[in-house]
């Protein structure tokens, strides 16, 4: 299991969140496919389990592969989010295994990216109207957004563990590596067109710090249940690129 869990993380260009009974998303879909063909693209097990006869015969590598949990804790962490984020499990587990495979999630259509919603803690509009190549250099970017925050955010994140943790310190400290990162994404900004969300960031360890500083003990005693140097790997700041619909 573990072998194959390595074998993915080198190999991934990211997890797709997919309504794929909704036809627009599956156009948007199909431009993912024809544009990126040569890395695998991960699917969280519950679209694999509610689409497995639109998926018949697609899950071979190419492009998708059926994604697994490496670890028990972090299945549980995605049922923790599921139930105390208030989000449906397919986001739950695109997040959290994004976090785990280390790659962004890919949020393609409407659907995906209102599932998305509850867990996004800052969002980066585009001005701009990309083509391909510019599609590909901010994929590109995502995935060093995810690369150079996972260290120091999955790290960081085992500190909700301490009881004696200054929640506003940690969320602060989150905060402020999303503000730096999104500098990243400076030719967004530069054109003329109707700003619209390209990507967001996600950080499920800053929300469920916000609950815990609240005094929600039912998320304390989840998280003191979990395996901290396993869950955290689950914990670290997210991006989401936000697909609505298919470029033309």
């Amino acid at each position: 299991m573990l072998s194959r869990y390595a074998a993915l993380v080198k190999n991934l260009r990211g997890v797709v969140l997919v309504n794929l009974g909704e036809e627009a998303s599956r156009g948007v879909l199909n431009w993912l496919i024809n544009r990126f063909k040569y890395r695998k693209l991960g699917l969280p097990p519950s679209i694999v389990e509610h689409y497995a006869s639109l998926l018949e015969g697609r899950l071979n590598g190419k492009p998708f592969v059926k994604l697994m949990y490496p670890l028990k804790a972090i299945e549980r962490l995605a049922n923790l989010v599921k139930e105390e984020l208030n989000v449906g499990i397919e986001a739950a587990e695109a997040v959290i295994l994004a976090s785990t495979y280390v790659c962004p999630v890919i949020a393609l259509g409407p659907s995906a990216r209102e599932a998305l919603k509850p867990l996004i803690v800052k969002t980066v509009e585009s001005r701009t109207r990309l083509d391909d190549k510019g599609w590909k250099l901010h994929f590109r970017i995502a995935d060093y957004t995810v690369l150079d925050l996972y260290a120091w955010s999955s790290l960081h994140a085992e500190q909700l563990w301490d009881p004696t943790l200054n929640y506003d310190s940690f969320i602060d400290d989150r905060a402020k590596r999303v503000k730096k990162d999104v500098k990243r994404y400076w030719r967004l900004m530069k054109g003329t067109d109707q700003p619209k969300p390209f990507l967001g960031y996600i950080d499920v360890a800053r929300l469920l710090a916000e609950r815990l500083k609240a005094g929600d003990q039912g998320i304390a005693k989840r998280l003191l249940e979990l395996e901290k140097l396993e869950a955290s790997a689950g914990l670290s700041i997210e991006a989401a690129v936000l697909v609505y619909e298919a470029p033309t």
